[in-house]
């Protein structure tokens, strides 16, 4: 008999993203970021079984991954894959269970959104529900570390400052809520090929990581929102000319504080009341393919069934 967790996993922003170029041995960048949760979210299946012997077909590695989004790889080159395979191994059940995973895909894939990410994140918080391993948060982050960059923020969630790889996070006061309008023109760039590109052609700037943590802090939003920066936004500019459109189309219809997160092309735009952000929703559908209504969200993962 199959035992079955479903998870909520949501997607992330980078409110502030400061690169340094060329930093790190290991091929990561240094960063300083201030990460978002946003309620826009991937709704991931779990379950696992007991292998029997001789089991038919046969059981190849114990993970089988579906999607309803054909873009997503159903082997080991998804976090998902690489998250249920740390587990599996580090606690011997490799060959003892199968895990059937499935995902069903809100989030635009290679956004800068977080989506593998998170979907690995809730694989590891699945794992450990559903085989009672009672990790502790050092553990999981610990995992969460191995499989990506991204995956210990999406692991935590809320508001939180994220420097190193992405893997050192420091809790910052919660935002208030705002409603957060997501938009994509359905590009895609892959996280390895943006950073790349800023070492050849981006820009190096100081960091403000500093003075935005402290107008959280004193809850000076006015100045937070406007001095808001991603170092990476101006490489992918170059080459997805409609971000610098849904910017500008976001701020006439109101929005106060419009910006692209990660490693592009989506842009977010924050927006003072639910009016002014369907407005702003319906005003970018003339120059973008994707519109989402999302807000911010003090929960990552949420296990609803």
């Amino acid at each position: 008999m199959e035992n079955i967790i479903k998870l909520r996993a949501s997607g992330k922003i980078n409110l502030y993203l400061n690169v340094s170029k060329n930093g790190r041995n290991d091929g990561y960048h240094e960063i300083k970021s201030i990460m978002q949760s946003i309620s826009l979210s991937d709704e991931l299946t779990f379950g696992i079984s007991k292998i029997k012997s001789n089991p038919e077909p046969p059981c190849k590695n114990g993970i089988y991954i579906t999607c309803d989004n054909e873009d997503i790889p159903l082997d080991e080159k998804n976090l998902v894959h690489k998250a249920a395979a740390l587990i599996l191994d580090r606690y011997n059940l490799r060959g003892k269970y199968s895990v059937n995973i499935n995902i069903e895909k809100h989030i635009p894939v290679c956004a800068g959104l977080a989506g593998g990410s998170t979907n690995a994140a809730a694989t590891l918080v699945a794992m450990d529900k559903l085989f009672g391993l009672n990790m502790d948060i050092k553990d999981l982050m610990n995992l969460a570390g191995k499989v990506g960059s991204d995956v210990p923020f999406c692991l935590k969630g809320g508001t939180v400052l994220a420097e190193g790889r992405g893997e050192k996070l420091s809790e910052l006061p919660r935002l208030p809520f705002y409603w957060i309008i997501i938009a994509t023109n359905g590009g895609k760039f892959l996280s390895k090929d943006v950073y790349e590109k800023f070492d050849l052609v981006g820009e190096e700037k100081k960091s403000i990581h500093t003075e935005l943590v402290n107008n959280i802090v004193e809850r000076k939003f006015s100045n937070f929102f406007k001095k808001l920066r991603n170092d990476l936004e101006e490489v992918v500019a170059i080459e997805d000319k409609a971000i610098n459109g849904i910017k500008s189309r976001a701020h006439k219809l109101g929005a106060i504080a419009t910006q692209m997160t990660g490693s592009g092309p989506t842009v977010f735009a924050f927006c003072d009341d639910l009016k002014t952000a369907i407005g702003v929703r319906e005003g970018l559908k003339s120059v973008t393919s994707r519109v989402f209504l999302s807000h911010t969200t003090p929960d990552s993962l949420t296990v609803y069934g």
